[in-house]
Formats: C-alpha cells, structure tokens, sequence
C-alpha cells in the first residue's frame, strides 16, 4: 500500500512539474514577444510635480485624520490592559501547556 502512495506522490510530483514548466515556457515566449515589440512603445515623461503634489495631497489628508486623544479613548485603552491582564492570569496556563505539548510532540 505504501508502494502505491509513493508511485501516486512521485506521479503528481511529475505533473506538477510538466505544468510548471509549460507554464515558465509560455511566460518565457510571452516576455520575449513584449520585449521584441517594446521598441515600438513610445516613453512619456514621468510628471515629478503630479508626483509630489499626490503625496503632500495624501499626507494632509493623513494628519487631517489625525485628532488628540480623549478621555474616552485613554479610558478605553486603560480598560484593554485590565482585560490583558486578566486574560493572561485566567487562559496563561493552558497556553504554556499547550506550548510545551507541541514542543514535546516536535522532539
């Protein structure tokens, strides 16, 4: 039965291979094509200043978003550090035995 396996793996193995490398050839004959005919393509200059204003445009919009934090939000983080802490004291040791379970099972 293990002799059957081995001849199934060894067979999509093989597959697998083929189709990869039909498919680099295919790739392979398409880029030649592309680079045969770049000559034909005409280059535009690049706009450095559309560039340039994009970014200054995408920064703003950034710090725009950007806002002092409140009460609210100092109390909310406070409250997720209490949570951590809890959840560490009540699910900490499962994990450590979970951990140790897995490296045992990797020795």
């Amino acid at each position: 039965m293990l002799e059957v396996w081995f001849g199934v793996a060894l067979g999509l193995l093989l597959a697998s291979n083929i189709g990869l490398w039909l498919k680099l050839d295919r790739c392979y004959s398409d880029l030649h094509k592309i680079l045969s005919d770049s000559h034909n393509v005409i280059e535009s200059k690049v706009d450095i200043g559309s560039i340039k204003n994009e970014i200054a445009e995408t920064i703003e919009d950034f710090m725009q978003g950007l806002h002092v934090p409140t009460a609210q939000d100092h109390l909310l983080g406070g409250l997720s550090q209490i949570m951590q802490m809890w959840a560490m004291k009540r699910f900490g040791p499962v994990v450590e035995q979970i951990q140790s379970t897995l490296q045992d099972e990797q020795l």
